[in-house]
């Protein structure tokens, strides 16, 4: 599992100071706007501070709203934490409480919780690790930034890698060297499979495998991915990866959860899965459980003889690769790793292809 949650603390200023020692009015208040913003409140406490100030705390069904009052100050400190990648709640939830009370300033933070722990900087990007390092990108420009159905895209331009996809912080993919990660997946296949006939491609929204798939002429493909917008936005903002490939006639885009999908479709010679090994933010399966069914799901989809290729995870992800490595062992036959250098992810990745 994948921890995720957003953090907004703000500082609000030069407060009307009437209300501030207030105990009941600011319990008032703050149930007001979580109605207002349409958030479901579980309860709320507060505690009336000798000889001043007040704090209240809320306990929604995301997680918890919190406000310290400093009457003698004028200043109300709120702390607006959601178990959630979309945060546009909570700022709306803010605006609410600055108007409640009268703020002239406000100063506002916003920081992801749980295994990314990182604050929002304005030029930045931090595609986090687990295992001992953090990767920092420049935003040169910020091409898309917003919440889909089931996670926070980002596209940016940076000086030296071009445009570059992340999906809940973490890089996906970057226009620099795009080639080489697809050379990964798809030289493998191609040595195995000398005639490429149904390819399958499990997410891969940005267009660039299939792309490079169809240099080798199948006779059909098909992507299947859970993002509604993902194949609109690639072709829009992502055109230097995925050129114009969802306008050809010979590609199959369906929009589907992959395990829907392959469970009542098979027959594929080629599976290649570009998903993610972190599935919090798409199924309520542990990521043990969820490898398990969709590994299981993808040898029975494919042919006798079939190829699975893949993209693992990075080299110093030991605790994804040891999760994942005995599912594939024990899933399929002839599995083989191997290693390659991604400039933009600044590390190796590990790469697999199996048979069944």
């Amino acid at each position: 599992m994948k921890p995720f949650g957003n953090q907004v603390i703000a500082e609000l200023t030069h407060c009307s100071n009437k209300i501030l020692n207030n105990r009941a009015e600011l319990e008032k208040i703050l149930s007001f706007a979580i109605k207002e913003c349409q958030i479901e409140q579980k309860g709320i406490t507060s505690h009336q501070f000798k000889p001043i100030g007040v704090t209240v705390i809320s306990i929604v069904s995301e997680s918890h709203i919190a406000i310290h009052t400093y009457p003698e100050a004028q200043h109300v400190s709120i702390d607006i934490f959601t178990c959630s990648n979309d945060y546009r709640k909570s700022y709306q939830l803010l605006k609410c409480l600055e108007k409640s009370f009268k703020a002239k300033t406000s100063r506002t933070m916003r920081i992801f919780r749980g295994n990314p722990l990182a604050i929002k900087e304005k030029n930045w990007i931090t595609s986090f690790s687990g295992y001992g390092f953090e990767t920092r990108y420049h935003i040169k420009k910020s091409v898309l930034s917003r919440k889909l159905k089931y996670q926070k895209i980002d596209i940016i331009e940076n000086e030296n890698f071009g445009r570059m996809l992340f999906l809940d912080n973490e890089l996906q993919i970057a226009e620099y060297d795009a080639d080489i990660y697809h050379a990964n997946i798809i030289e493998p296949i191609i040595k195995r499979k000398k005639r490429l006939e149904n390819i399958l491609i499990l997410g891969g929204g940005d267009g660039g495998l299939m792309q490079e798939i169809l240099k080798h002429k199948p006779q059909s493909a098909t992507l299947v991915e859970i993002e509604k917008e993902m194949p609109q936005i690639s072709q829009k903002h992502l055109r230097c990866i995925c050129r114009n490939v969802f306008n050809q006639p010979n590609v199959n885009v369906v929009i589907d959860d992959a395990n829907n999908y392959l469970k009542v479709n098979a027959g594929f010679d080629v599976i290649i899965y570009d998903l993610t090994m972190h599935p919090a933010s798409l199924t309520k399966l542990g990521r043990r459980a969820f490898l398990n069914q969709i590994f299981g799901n993808i040898k029975n989809a494919l042919k006798n003889g079939g190829i699975l290729s893949l993209q693992c995870c990075p080299e110093f992800d030991e605790e994804t690769f040891k999760v994942l490595k005995p599912v594939l062992l024990k899933t399929f036959s002839n599995v083989k790793f191997q290693k390659a250098f991604i400039p933009s992810f600044s590390e190796n990745l590990i790469f697999a292809t199996a048979k069944k």
